[in-house]
């Protein structure tokens, strides 16, 4: 079967077992933070800039293996095995994480379970693409991207119930759910990619190379997950020892920012293949940018509309980003373009943390905890602003040449 041929006809059921892989593959992600500072630093008698430093190990072993991955399913005929692999190592990684005697051992079980996460993630979306036409790409990238935060999204609490007085069946939980994911791959049907030449003899680079206007959601994205990064680490840790959250406290704030997130994704991803993805990526990006300054400022309703705002205006950047990525790769480069979104994500993802708990370890030395915590989401947030702003000059020539819309 050639790419144009399984991209004839994609049936619902195909989207669906896609769509609910996605979701399980992605619930462990947040399961770990409401319980973060009790994994990590309570755990391991270790500061809280190693909690930060937890969330983003992972992902720079996502960062290093995610070319070798997009490789691997762009060539691979047996696609389904490759989800499948990774999925099971990706399990056994989190059981790893529970039983870990050392922080060395938790945070080398952390950096191979990136690894396998972002392979699986990356086969589920490529797979997904090849699903979609052109018309209708925003609307079909739209649900998996709703699912991917919507598992983002359930996890959070999830993990907040599960941790009860035990934390690290959390890890446990998070395994569970990764291998249970493997059940909706064998309903696949199979996907075989032409001939594979270009797997076979190009990489992410040459990919960006042959079309620069890549680097557009890339940056988004990278911005987007920097800012989320920061989120889920920082705000979480304020939400701690600024505002006294318990842990499930805390998870039901941070679903408030997600769920609408995640219900969104589809009618956004609906809105712009019918009116265009690139006002709303920008717009929603600039205003998200002065949201996030307000965190530090924000306690009990407030905080709740606060975070309810947040997750409407990123749904308005992420949907827009995947389509983006989607209509600018050939069927051939799915795999490979879609790892190099994860690469861009998974960044961001790195550098929020540490930015975040760079930031402010640096700033509390001179400031009350509070002002410490306010100038970071105050810094992060201009982040988001320059994201726009830079990127409208070159948003608008793409779209006066046609390549974007």
């Amino acid at each position: 079967m050639t790419a144009t041929e399984s991209q004839a006809a994609p049936t619902r059921k195909q989207i669906i077992l896609v769509a609910s892989g996605i979701l399980f593959t992605m619930l462990p992600v947040t399961m770990l933070v409401p319980v973060l500072k009790e994994l990590v630093s309570i755990r391991f008698s270790v500061s809280n800039f190693w909690a930060h430093a937890f969330m983003s190990t992972s992902l720079i072993g996502a960062i290093l293996f995610a070319p070798i991955a997009g490789r691997i399913i762009d060539s691979s005929n047996h696609r389904r095995w490759v989800i499948g692999i990774a999925l099971f190592l990706n399990g056994i990684c989190f059981l790893a994480m529970a039983a870990a005697p050392t922080f060395t051992f938790l945070m080398i079980a952390r950096f191979l379970e990136g690894a396998m996460h972002i392979t699986a993630l990356s086969a589920w979306m490529a797979t997904g693409a090849d699903m979609s036409r052109g018309g209708d790409s925003g609307k079909v990238m739209g649900a998996l991207g709703g699912m991917i935060i919507f598992g983002i999204t359930v996890g959070v609490p999830l993990g907040g119930v599960i941790a009860g007085d035990n934390a690290n069946i959390v890890f446990v939980a998070a395994a569970i759910a990764s291998i249970f994911a493997i059940i909706f791959v064998f309903g696949l049907s199979q996907v075989t990619i032409g001939d594979n030449a270009y797997s076979q003899f190009s990489s992410l680079t040459r990919a960006i190379q042959q079309n620069r206007w890549l680097l557009i959601p890339y940056a988004y994205t990278f911005i987007d997950r920097l800012s989320i990064g920061v989120v889920v680490s920082t705000l979480s840790l304020y939400m701690s020892d600024i505002l006294q959250l318990t842990p499930a406290q805390r998870g039901a704030e941070l679903s408030y920012f997600l769920f609408p997130f995640a219900l969104l994704c589809y009618p956004i991803g609906k809105l712009s293949d019918r009116f265009g993805r690139v006002w709303m990526m920008a717009s929603s990006s600039l205003l998200f940018g002065f949201v996030f300054m307000s965190y530090g400022y924000a306690e009990g309703y407030q905080l709740t509309i606060v975070m309810l705002i947040s997750g409407i205006l990123s749904a308005g950047m992420f949907t827009p980003t995947m389509a983006i990525s989607k209509d600018l790769a050939t069927p051939e480069q799915h795999g490979t373009v879609f790892a190099g979104y994860n690469i861009a994500g998974s960044l961001g993802f790195v550098v929020g943390p540490l930015l975040g708990g760079t930031l402010f370890t640096w700033l509390v030395q001179s400031q009350q905890e509070l002002q410490a915590y306010q100038s970071t989401f105050l810094f992060t947030g201009l982040f988001e602003i320059a994201c726009a702003v830079i990127s409208l000059p070159f948003l608008l020539k793409a779209v006066q040449a046609g390549v974007l819309r």
